[in-house]
């Protein structure tokens, strides 16, 4: 891991550039702000429920061949309630209202009561009991047109294609609030007018979220940082931001969708949480100088890199979201990514500029950190020092029983449940088929790939049988095909003789009722359920289906029947919006995967070209997959389905998560650099940044809480999640990660030797080693000195005797420093095959007189033709002379009582299988049990203080693990300890 996370030379660049030239910066931003502004007035809405579908999918390309061939689904219902429709008080009003309707621009085609008597009755003697005694057995009104009771009936409205949808709804609104004498209750129902209703609360949730959710930052911004600088700067920025990427919408004709609404709200909250590590570094920063220019610049110099990095996960997780087959969520992604690349020029140019031309003032210069949150960061320090080995099982538990609940996550999407249960859209469609049928159309296309094949009488009566099944499925309300005609007109020509409501039997007959068929209700209702050739037909089933399982469930059913019936006589497809939304809501699943996981690779990657650390890239893996598991462990829990919009919660909520990982570990690295304590690195990080991760989370948890008042019950679901997910990953970054980071190594063996020189001294045995021969060139030269000093003549041979002496200390020394050197040296070439013999011998010939100093007895068993293994020689002599030296001390430490004072260290190499074996036994005071599973931990030492780093055995594991080998032992306290090396042989 590098010793410093580098800032880059492209962000002191930009810094210094802003810094240099403030004011030309701010007029630079103010100007492209203008730019952006000035298109935001043709800033368009476009809410459909056609968003919902995937449009390159077969059943998509299908549907839309379906709707040239048999005619657009753009159907719009009114739906008339009275007491009594034929009395003549309700019936003239229904007949005033069907008149109005059938006037307006747009409409295709009317259906009504009054417009089929007024077909039917050719002569207008017809009283209202003769009218309703006469289309009593025409099955095609039933629940169609006129409810069983005869207390509601439905004006179907054809529209042309391409219509104003609101234009025509409106109108429709006009004439159905009028006050009617004789109706209860009337309303419109539909396709178009739920298609509607999706464009009107999106216009009203753009007017009412963003300046909620702004305003709510606001007043965070202002209890957090108390000064009106820590209010306007963030919002400023966000404010800027905001305009750049709506400009950017209306610029590029990209008008606000369900989806793309949730961006505004989301370049807010996300937006003030990164300008608030910044004004936090800031506060910080400015109890250092005086001077405003240095200031900004020692706080970007610090926040800068981290910024842009978290910037950098937000882009990716959003940017993943663009392998979704869905335009709304990719338009979604394509601007929120827009928004955050702007937002970040915003905070690293214009906010430098700005802020560098501002006084500095006491109340600029304090730090927001409340009592209460140091209380929750010093329960958490405390909670991760003692009581770790509870935390990460505890957290293991919750991620275990939310992953169980994954499985009961339900992928689907449901049009009429976008919208709250008290809104008017929802009610008329849960009305309407509680006597009528459904709004949402179902339709079978019948190819038989012969024409005239339904001319034959037959035939019809084989579309009708399947009509007739097709009815009894659950979710069907009624089916209509043209035999439903048909046999109104065979009625119709017979003088409404009910034994003529029937199909005729012969092919002639056939031909001269659809002329008829043709001619009285005219070629576009012939055309909805029948091709020009007559070779294929169209049963559209009203139904009340209206969820994605539901459209999906009733495919199936009706697809299985087909295939078991009539396979071999009739090509099928089951068509419709909802069929095509059900198979756009399946595709969700596989596109959530992809998107997940191409976040989790850019993030590891980027963590492991971070801190050069596979362990540290999995670390913030684990940590930030922490709240997308209890986020969808949540939604299987309590039933929320997988949705369109629930579906983005994973790519932006990992997005939003790892910004505040990315702070931890890059504050965590400085720290941990200090002095390679990692206890103190975890308090000193928890106070730094656990305030600004705390507020941020605060600040983008009340941020989308804000669109639990959005008119959609999915966007009101998806603001609760991302609460959810925000404390989640609060917990995660604050609570798991610290936990986990106190079991990973930050830095290699060789960073760890290249600081003990600093951290701690050398070794006693060491020290005697250089003491020796020092003390006798001391001797030496204290001799010539005192001789000197009496100026006495000193013999030949003595002097030729001294300088012999001091030379050969000298190069005794100098030889003992090269060796040490060695070892200590990170090795640049290549591995080499070695004995395991060699790097023990040559550590006993540089330390063996430390053991007879100390009364040890070195019992060496070395076996003679020991298999070669891959190494290097110094690094394995650094293992060997660190674990005699562990249980030299041992042995010292030991209490030596009686009988047992004889005192030894074995140290044995031998063959066993594929492994060459270096076990080095002692017999001192052995490893308490209570401490066994920290002693590989870097720094964690049973020495009294400065006696002792805790670094032997971490730097010796991790240079057994460099050559595939692995590091054992064995130890019952009192009675001394067993290391174990093993490794490989070469050939293997």
């Amino acid at each position: 891991m590098p010793s410093q996370i580098p800032q880059g030379r492209l962000l002191k660049i930009l810094l210094t550039s802003a810094l240099k030239w403030p004011w030309a910066t701010i007029a630079l931003f103010a100007c492209v702000t203008i730019f952006f502004a000035a298109h935001i007035p043709h800033l368009g809405f476009r809410t459909s429920i056609y968003d919902l579908a995937v449009e390159d999918l077969p059943s998509t390309q299908y549907y839309e061949k379906f709707k040239k061939e048999f005619g657009s689904e753009e159907v719009l219902l009114v739906v008339v309630r009275a007491e009594n429709l034929f009395s003549p008080e309700s019936f003239q009003s229904l007949e005033a209202i069907s008149n109005e309707l059938s006037g307006l621009l747009g409409v295709r085609r009317l259906i009504s009561l009054p417009q089929v008597r007024q077909d039917m009755d050719l002569t207008n003697k017809w009283t209202l009991k003769e009218f309703e005694k006469i289309i009593e057995p025409i099955e095609l009104f039933d629940r169609n047109f006129l409810s069983q009771d005869k207390r509601a009936t439905v004006i179907s409205m054809l529209l042309h294609s391409g219509v104003d949808r609101k234009s025509i709804i409106d109108e429709v609104d006009a004439v159905i609030s009028k006050d009617y004498k004789g109706i209860n209750r009337i309303y419109q129902i539909g396709m178009p007018s739920v298609a509607q209703a999706l464009a009107t609360y999106t216009e009203k949730d753009f007017a009412l979220l963003p300046p909620i959710t702004f305003g709510v930052i606001l007043l965070i911004l202002y209890g957090l940082f108390g000064n009106f600088r820590g209010v306007l700067l963030p919002s400023g920025a966000v404010a800027m931001s905001l305009t750049w990427t709506m400009g950017m919408m209306a610029k590029t004709n990209t008008a606000l969708s369900l989806m793309t609404m949730i961006t505004p709200v989301f370049i807010i909250a996300v937006g003030t949480a990164y300008c608030m590590h910044i004004i936090s570094e800031y506060n910080n920063s400015c109890q250092k100088g005086e001077i405003p220019r240095e200031i900004v610049y020692l706080c970007f110099s610090r926040v800068g890199f981290p910024t842009s990095l978290a910037v950098t996960t937000t882009v990716v997780g959003l940017a993943s979201l663009l392998v979704n087959r869905i335009e709304g969520i990719r338009e979604f992604a394509v601007f929120s990514c827009f928004g955050m690349i702007s937002l970040l020029l915003i905070m690293l140019l214009f906010l430098p500029a700005v802020m560098s031309l501002l006084p500095l003032s006491k109340t600029v210069c304090r730090g927001p950190v409340a009592p209460w949150v140091e209380k929750i960061l010093h329960g958490i320090f405390i909670l991760n020092l003692r009581r770790r080995k509870k935390v990460l099982p505890v957290l293991g538990v919750v991620s275990l029983v939310s992953v169980i609940g994954i499985f009961f996550v339900k992928v689907e999407t449901n049009p009429v449940d976008y919208f709250k249960k008290n809104t008017e859209i929802s009610k008329n469609f849960y009305d309407i088929y509680k006597d009528m049928a459904g709004s949402f159309p179902v339709n079978v296309v019948l190819d038989a790939k012969r024409n005239d094949f339904f001319e034959d009488p037959k035939n019809l009566a084989k579309m009708e049988d399947i009509q007739n099944h097709l009815a009894l499925f659950e979710g069907v309300d009624k089916s209509i095909t043209y035999t439903d005609f048909l046999k109104l007109v065979n009625y119709a020509s017979n003088d409404f003789d009910p034994i003529h409501y029937a199909l005729p039997m012969e092919s002639w007959q056939i031909r001269t009722l659809t002329n008829t068929y043709k001619s009285m209700l005219g070629q576009d209702m012939y055309s909805r359920f029948m091709d020009p050739n007559m070779s294929k037909a169209n049963i559209m089933l009203r139904t009340h289906v209206s969820s994605s399982r539901e459209f999906f469930q009733l495919k199936e059913s009706i697809e299985k029947y087909l295939e078991a019936h009539y396979a071999g006589d009739l090509n099928y497809k089951v068509t419709g919006l909802g069929m095509v939304i059900s198979e756009s809501s399946y595709i969700l699943t596989s596109s959530q995967v992809k998107s997940l996981s191409i976040t989790m690779l850019v993030i590891f990657g980027i963590m492991l070209l971070l801190f050069l650390s596979g362990k540290v890239g999995f670390a913030a893996i684990a940590t930030n997959l922490f709240p997308i598991i209890l986020c969808f462990g949540f939604m299987g829990w309590v039933g929320i389905k997988l949705s369109v919009v629930t579906s983005l919660i994973a790519s932006i909520a990992i997005g939003l998560a790892v910004d505040d990982t990315i702070h931890y570990l890059v504050r965590y690295n400085r720290e941990f650099k200090r002095d390679l304590d990692k206890d103190r690195a975890m308090r000193d990080t928890l106070r730094s940044v656990g305030p600004p991760i705390i507020y941020t989370t605060i600040t983008i948890s009340l941020g989308f809480s804000i669109l639990l008042f959005s008119h959609f019950q999915p966007t009101s679901v998806f603001g609760l999640l991302m609460v959810i997910t925000m404390i989640a990953a609060l917990i995660g970054d604050l609570v798991f990660l610290p936990a986990i980071m106190l079991h990973i190594e930050l830095v290699t063996a060789w960073d760890l030797m290249s600081l003990i020189p600093s951290l701690g001294g050398i070794s006693p045995a060491v020290a005697h080693e250089l003491r020796q021969p020092l003390n006798a060139v001391k001797l030496g030269s204290e001799y010539l000195q005192t001789m000197l000093e009496k100026d006495q003549n000193i013999p030949r041979e003595e002097l030729v005797e001294v300088i012999d002496q001091i030379d050969s200390q000298i190069n005794r020394a100098s030889s003992y420093i090269d060796r040490l050197a060695a070892l200590g040296k990170k090795p640049t070439g290549a591995f080499e095959k070695l004995s395991l013999n060699t790097p023990v011998k040559d550590t006993l010939s540089l330390i063996g007189r430390q053991f007879s100093l100390e009364n040890i007895d070195i019992r060496l068993d070395l076996a003679p033709d020991l298999p070669a293994v891959i190494g290097h020689r110094n690094r394995l002599g650094q293992v060997v002379y660190n674990l005699l030296i562990n249980g030299m001390e041992a042995i010292v430490r030991k209490t030596w009582t009686g009988r047992d004072t004889h005192r030894w260290i074995a140290v044995k190499t031998f063959q066993k299988g594929d492994d060459v074996i270096l076990m080095i036994a002692d017999n001192g005071t052995g490893i308490l049990h209570q401490i066994q599973d920290r002693i590989m931990e870097p720094f964690f030492t049973t020495k009294e203080k400065g006696r002792g780093l805790g670094l032997g055995l971490p730097i010796s594991r991790e240079i057994i693990r460099d050559y595939h080998g692995r590091l054992d032992f064995f130890s019952h306290p009192g009675d001394g300890a067993v290391f174990k090396v093993s490794f490989p042989k070469a050939d293997h």
